[in-house]
């Protein structure tokens, strides 16, 4: 019995897999974009640089796996198919946090290497060391925590952010497809838009941020008191134990969006 559903969950993945790989998906391209720009600029740069590509794109993961459905009205053939609601939701949140992992674990890996190589180092010339944010960034926190105990927690907190949004876009589109329908079915210009104005404040955050801390911004003053609580939790364990409470977090916030999913698709008539 188990094996028998093991596989009809698998079927729903692949599924999903020719149904997204079908067609002109011209989600592809900006996923494209933000995965060579930003590895590149993690590379010649800095390595928190690539922060910005698990946020970027668990934007753009959801509309890419939905958009040929919504284009080609064919998100009524699974009532048509012998299988429970919950399996359908159940399927595609497995198949949908899967790739976010494996595609964040593979980029960490990368921007790991960008910051124990110190390719960026090259660009910067004679002033490597004065321009290099991270090592800022462990000044400024009078050597308690490691480049890499910073690179991890920062890492770790897009990567949360971005497992997130991932779970709410697919209870979105399982509340109602047509949130995506108006914008995905009009072109690529249009779809973007909304998930551009989240990638980017959440971009920019991570920029004021690291302004702030390493004294370009003078906004240190005013947010002292939750810096400093945020500091202190930081320098626990060099950052683990405030990572890991961020990744835990997401993993109980996905499980709720799932939760909420399973019963609301459940009620929704197709």
């Amino acid at each position: 019995m188990k094996q028998n559903y093991r596989k009809r969950i698998l079927d729903l993945i692949h599924t999903d897999f020719i149904t997204m790989s079908s067609g002109k998906n011209n989600m592809k391209i900006p996923v494209i974009i933000i995965v060579l720009l930003f590895g590149t600029l993690g590379f010649l740069f800095s390595p928190l640089l690539g922060l910005y590509m698990p946020l970027g794109f668990s934007g753009f993961f959801v509309p890419m796996l939905f958009q040929n459905e919504i284009k080609y009205h064919s998100e009524k053939m699974f009532a048509l198919l012998p299988i429970h609601r919950k399996d359908l939701v159940r399927s595609r949140f497995i198949m949908s946090i899967v790739l976010y992992l494996v595609f964040a674990v593979l980029f960490y890996l990368l921007m790991l290497i960008s910051l124990k190589l110190k390719t960026y180092y090259i660009m910067y010339g004679e002033d490597a060391e004065s321009l290099d944010i991270i090592k800022m960034l462990v000044q400024s926190t009078d050597g308690s925590m490691t480049e890499l105990g910073i690179f991890n927690l920062l890492y770790f907190g897009a990567f949360s952010f971005g497992s997130t949004f991932i779970s709410g876009n697919l209870r979105r589109y399982f509340k109602d497809s047509k949130v995506f329908d108006a914008t995905l079915s009009k072109g690529l210009k249009k779809v973007t838009k909304q998930d551009y104005a989240y990638t980017l404040l959440a971009f920019v955050l991570i920029l004021v941020l690291i302004l702030g801390v390493t004294d370009v911004l003078p906004v240190k003053n005013a947010v002292v008191p939750v810096f400093l609580l945020f500091l202190q939790l930081a320098q626990i364990a060099d950052g683990f134990l405030l990572g890991t409470v961020l990744v835990t977090m997401a993993i109980f916030s996905t499980i709720y969006q799932y939760i909420c999913t399973v019963l609301e698709y459940d009620e929704k008539e197709l």
